[in-house]
């Protein structure tokens, strides 16, 4: 029956995924016996019946403490597995993230030395510290969040949530590279922001930054909280698996964010490299009265707009796709309950 797969389903969710399996074919072994017990077993179970059942069970959340067998904890056996989960995804991307910005920067270099290699392991240390400090934070505060919420009234079975639609349902690929995505966004902008640039190889590898690294500096705060806001989206999409209204305006939040940081940022223009055109010019990429020339200035001109409003238009289009994947959502329960 439908109301005994929500319910088990809304128990095995706040337990470690290990013990799902186990405890869903006990749970359903369980309530069939109560059933029988009460003369309702098999197909003839009325909906009361499996209400009183399961009302006789308790709320899904205290049925779940039960198999856990204690209640507080930093970060609980239902969010455990989301946890480690994260953390390695996050320490894996910062290890690959830096080991590439190490390798460019050593090949671009006139005076590459051994202090470069001392410098990748001091940083990816550093990186990595902050990274657990982030990631354990946001889990505990979701942790903290989600046993926050006492329901005023009392349980009563009509009010388990269903089973998610699949088509609802958010794939873990999606989460995980989005949490990539921030590492390496927060990677390059906090340590290598010169590597965003023009590059010649001739006899050496010869890069023109396109940011001046120094005006960047003041709008690192505004990158790291992004990154954390991001990872916390994506850890939150890692948990739930499915899109729900708090998850939807958590996103837009983000979106909403990004736009507003983007806007800061690239309209500042100390932070362009002042010295853009005259240094592709000394690299003999372009000479003046040229139509390369031309067609680089117009393009450099133009491209701080430009960048703004590409982020825009990008963020718009996934806001629009992350409200439609909840308004569906929205429908396809409604076509279930009716």
């Amino acid at each position: 029956m439908d109301l005994i797969n929500r319910y088990i389903y809304a128990v095995t969710q706040k337990l470690p995924e290990s013990q799902r399996a186990d405890i869903e074919k006990e749970l359903h072994g369980l309530i069939e016996d109560m059933l029988e017990d009460r003369g309702a077993g098999g197909e003839i179970a009325s909906t009361e019946a499996v209400e009183q059942v399961l009302l006789e069970l308790g709320p899904p959340g205290e049925m779940a403490a039960r198999y856990r067998g204690r209640e507080r904890y930093l970060i609980g056996p239902g969010l455990i597995d989301s946890y480690w989960s994260v953390l390695r995804i996050v320490l894996y991307s910062i290890a690959v993230a830096l080991g590439i910005v190490y390798i460019i920067d050593f090949f671009t270099r006139s005076d590459p030395t051994a202090e470069q290699l001392l410098e990748y392991f001091v940083s990816l240390l550093s990186v990595a510290t902050q990274a657990f400090v982030w990631v354990t934070v946001i889990f505990a505060y979701i942790e903290y969040r989600g046993t926050r919420q006492v329901p005023k009234d009392a349980w009563k079975p009509a009010d388990l949530p269903v089973i998610p639609d699949p088509a609802s349902q958010i794939k873990p690929i999606e989460p995980v590279l989005g949490i990539i995505f921030s590492i390496l966004f927060f990677v390059l902008f906090t340590f290598s922001i010169d590597l965003i640039g023009v590059y010649r190889l001739n006899e050496t590898l010869v890069a023109i930054p396109v940011f001046e690294q120094a005006a960047f500096a003041k709008y690192l705060p505004l990158i790291w909280f992004l990154t954390a806001f991001s990872i916390l989206k994506d850890s939150i999409k890692l948990i739930t698996r499915k899109w729900t209204p708090q998850l939807a305006v958590v996103h837009v939040m983000f979106n909403v964010a990004s736009v507003i940081v983007a806007v800061i940022v690239f309209s500042d223009m100390a932070i362009w490299n002042p010295s853009f055109m005259d240094q592709l010019m000394q690299l003999g990429l372009i000479t003046p009265g040229d139509e390369a020339y031309d067609i680089a200035k117009s393009i450099w001109d133009r491209s701080r707009d430009g960048l703004i409003y590409v982020i825009v238009i990008i963020t718009l289009i996934d806001t629009v796709s992350v409200l439609m994947k909840w308004f569906r959502r929205k429908e396809g329960n409604a076509t279930l309950t009716k």
